[in-house]
């Protein structure tokens, strides 16, 4: 399991006080209402920066994510992703049909910097097209293939820092928004 979370510290949140002035006792709901705008921009961006690195489908990964809101007595959300191993497979596999006669072994690209051949590797038809291997010279015993996982690959330091920018930067545009907004409303009514 690999999760990304956006917390606030104590300094954010004196901050949003003062700003907010008289009606600071909204800042409970202007953090857990930016936070929550954080955390499914993060979701969307794990997808996004996944799909610039790896050759996965946007439902593998959306299938293994999990988001947990902020409240206004909660100010933290995660997002979680837990998942097994992907079938080599639902990577791009070159050819993706089977050839009983092929010689040459199949290429498989799980990164998208390139394809490569896997040995003794082969592509059957059982329930779907799979991606097998033989465990020896005879024909059985084989075992399916698999590429990583979606919080393996969330382990990539350099794709985990722009999902994290990229939902700090959010937090920062949506708090703003935010506090304009009560600011506005608030001095409309007085």
């Amino acid at each position: 399991m690999n999760s990304v979370s956006v917390r606030l510290d104590r300094r954010t949140v004196r901050e949003v006080q003062r700003r907010l002035g008289d009606m600071s006792s909204k800042a409970p709901n202007v953090l857990a209402s930016s936070l929550n705008r954080a955390v499914t921009n993060v979701a969307s961006n794990i997808s996004k920066e996944l799909r610039k690195e790896y050759t996965v489908k946007t439902t593998d990964i959306k299938n293994t994510l999990d988001k947990t809101k902020a409240s206004r007595s909660n100010l933290r959300a995660v997002v979680r992703s837990q998942g097994e191993l992907i079938p080599l497979d639902k990577f791009k596999v070159s050819p993706k049909t089977v050839q009983p006669k092929r010689k040459k072994p199949i290429k498989i690209g799980v990164k998208k910097d390139g394809i490569k051949p896997v040995l003794h590797a082969f592509v059957t038809d059982i329930n779907g097209i799979k991606v097998f291997e033989r465990m020896g010279k005879p024909r059985l015993p084989i075992r399916r293939l698999f590429g990583p996982s979606v919080p393996q690959m969330l382990n990539n330091e350099e794709v985990r820092n722009r999902i994290n920018h990229e939902g700090y930067q959010m937090f920062n545009r949506r708090l703003d928004h935010e506090i304009n907004r009560i600011l506005n409303t608030g001095s409309a009514s007085s």
